[in-house]
């Protein structure tokens, strides 16, 4: 006996995935691995502070349903705020597909001025998420909670004066973003049936689709003032 305790070595099991070859020891490598393939195979694990951006560009495009500022009223649930992640992943998507020409090519002022949101808008026995935009300024300084019933209505170029600023301030303003206010809260059932959620003209009131922008022909009206439905 030489005085010294056993000590069992375990062998180092090589293991391969995605082309990274790791050195594991023993029977731990199965969890090892795991771990490792969680990482690959989840984006948003690895990005900063676990930041990623879920909104479906690869097949909705981002939920934008034009280029730029979208010029009808829209009535529905608000679904999401929009990260500085949500953010970027349309403006590069926009940039991309060859639209908002007219707007800013920097990013800075899109996250220092802009707030994405998305409202849920029925679809016949379903419904569809719609990205929109809003003024920071103007979010920051409401209470919006996910959940409320929200009206969104376009920027009125030719009327409002609240607009000042540099000329990417303009073009934001203008070419991107809308005003969105709260009409009923989370939970609110009578007040929620008192509105017909969807697309609307601002002019007349009118059903639009959502797919061609273009009035429904039949489709219900609601006063574009009052957004209550006209019978």
């Amino acid at each position: 006996m030489s005085g010294k305790t056993g000590v069992t070595k375990w062998p180092h099991t090589p293991v391969v995935v995605m082309g990274f070859m790791s050195r594991l020891v023993g029977g731990r490598w199965a969890v090892a691995l795991l771990a490792l393939t969680f990482l690959l195979f989840n984006p948003s694990a690895s990005t900063a502070g676990g930041e990623a951006s879920h909104l479906p560009c690869s097949a909705d495009h981002c939920g934008l349903l034009v280029d730029g500022a979208y010029p009808n009223l829209v009535i529905g649930r608000l679904e999401h705020a929009g990260s500085p992640a949500d953010m970027r992943q349309v403006f590069h998507w926009a940039k991309a597909h060859g639209d908002w020409k007219a707007l800013p090519d920097s990013m800075a002022p899109y996250l220092r001025d802009v707030q994405l949101v998305t409202i849920e808008v029925p679809k016949g026995m379903t419904s569809q998420p719609v990205t929109l935009f809003m003024l920071r300024t103007e979010y920051t300084a409401a209470p919006y909670h996910v959940g409320d019933l929200v009206r969104y209505a376009p920027h009125d170029a030719a009327h409002d004066e609240a607009a000042t600023g540099t000329a990417d301030d303009l073009a934001l303003f203008h070419g991107l973003t809308g005003c969105v206010a709260i009409l009923c809260q989370k939970g609110d059932g009578a007040c929620f049936a008192r509105y017909r959620q969807g697309a609307f003209t601002t002019a007349q009131g009118r059903q639009v689709s959502l797919a061609t922008g273009q009035p429904t022909a039949g489709g219900p009206r609601i006063d574009p003032i009052s957004l209550l439905p006209l019978h």
